[in-house]
């Protein structure tokens, strides 16, 4: 038995061995060396201890009182944390671990890994195989790659996206020693991404959207109208669809965004005051909100009306299929165009990357250069405007 005292009281653990008193060394508490295999049962009864002795220094580290009882909780715990490390295939540790993120992950990465999930099960019954931790190799990569792009006909990106977060589910279950297998650290199983030619909305494309007379449809005016607030906050649909009163602080919106759950500052710009006016009788000062999705067919109807209609090359991949399609512009006009048409309008002033990351939310130079949608046009009009001002 191991010995723990703490404060005049005592506490045993078993180590589930047994042993004769003469093979026992009392003084130096280990096997003597004439025992068969003392070596390693002495290497036995020391990782025992030592398991004691992390779970005591721990709770010292953690000015933490390490009692009799709460050490034999922690250290039973432990051993019931390994013998649950057998009992997770890995979907079923996959449904644990989505069932567990949704006390600190927002609904739209919720529903993100239920769509990972439920590919996967389409892989498997595609491919015939059952999906565990020991065959989630390079050869499931690429099988799984040709069926997602190949067979279903989905773009890279997609692909990309599936990988990253089955890779965030298989580092949790690794890290908390429910999977051993680490094929899927290796250097190609990567998550697959390419940059996008998303749209954006120029500020003279916005102001024809904004000068359009839509007084035969208030649906079609306040989708418009609430848009339009999204395109000069840069907040995400989930956010501008979602603002309050309270959100205003001296001229500004104080934001906890729902993706990242981080506050973000805005300034209330000519536009959104303009527009909070208008609808100064509700009770947020903003044009009620309708689901995304209908908002995303409202605002092409608006932007074929208001001749936002150039034609755009939207040039994507599947597998290694280049797929070329031209669209009018309004086409591509999405809640989330608003997002990007702020952070591209805003560099093209001039305000300085940093400060508007500041306000997006962006966490990262790469992650907010995806937003910016300057033509090759507009960054040498930028340049030589920037050449004059210097001189």
């Amino acid at each position: 038995m191991l010995r723990y005292t703490h404060k005049k009281k005592v506490t045993y653990f078993t180590t589930h061995k047994n042993i004769r008193d003469e093979y026992w060394d009392a003084k130096n508490q280990k096997v003597k060396r004439c025992y068969s295999g003392s070596d390693r049962f002495n290497i036995y009864l020391t990782t025992i201890k030592q398991k004691g002795d992390d779970i005591v220094n721990g709770l010292l580290i953690n000015g933490e009182d390490p009692t009799t009882t709460y050490v034999k909780s922690l250290y039973n715990e432990t051993k019931l944390e390994q013998q649950k490390k057998t009992q997770y295939t890995f979907f079923e540790y996959a449904e644990h671990y989505v069932e567990i993120s949704k006390k600190s992950k927002s609904a739209g990465t919720l529903k993100t890994y239920r769509t990972v999930l439920n590919q996967l099960r389409k892989y498997e019954r595609y491919s015939a195989t059952q999906l565990d931790w020991h065959n989630i190799d390079m050869d499931f990569y690429y099988d799984f790659q040709e069926f997602y792009t190949g067979v279903q006909g989905f773009l890279n990106n997609g692909f990309g996206r599936v990988i990253k977060n089955m890779k965030v589910i298989l580092n949790d279950a690794t890290d908390k020693g429910y999977n051993t297998h680490l094929m899927y650290k290796n250097k190609n199983f990567k998550t697959v991404r390419e940059e996008v030619n998303n749209i954006y909305l120029s500020e003279e494309e916005l102001q024809r959207m904004i000068d359009l007379d839509l007084s035969y449809s208030k649906s079609l005016e306040r989708v418009r109208d609430l848009f339009i607030v999204g395109c000069y906050t840069g907040l995400r649909f989930s956010d501008f669809s979602e603002l309050k009163k309270e959100h205003i602080v001296d001229n500004t919106f104080k934001v906890k965004t729902i993706k990242t759950n981080d506050w973000v500052t805005i300034p209330l710009m000519p536009f959104v005051k303009n527009i909070m006016e208008k609808y100064k009788d509700n009770a947020n000062s903003l044009p009620k909100s309708c689901v995304n999705q209908t908002m995303n067919k409202h605002l092409k109807e608006i932007g074929r009306r208001a001749k936002i209609d150039n034609s755009f090359l939207k040039v994507r991949t599947k597998g290694r299929e280049r797929i070329d399609q031209t669209f009018s512009k309004y086409e591509l006009i999405t809640t989330h165009t608003a997002r990007r048409s702020f952070a591209t309008n805003m560099f093209k002033r001039g305000i300085p990357s940093r400060v508007i990351m500041n306000i997006t939310g962006h966490r990262t130079e790469r992650a907010f250069s995806t937003y910016i949608k300057v033509s090759q046009d507009e960054n040498a009009e930028m340049m030589l405007r920037y050449l004059e001002q210097s001189a």
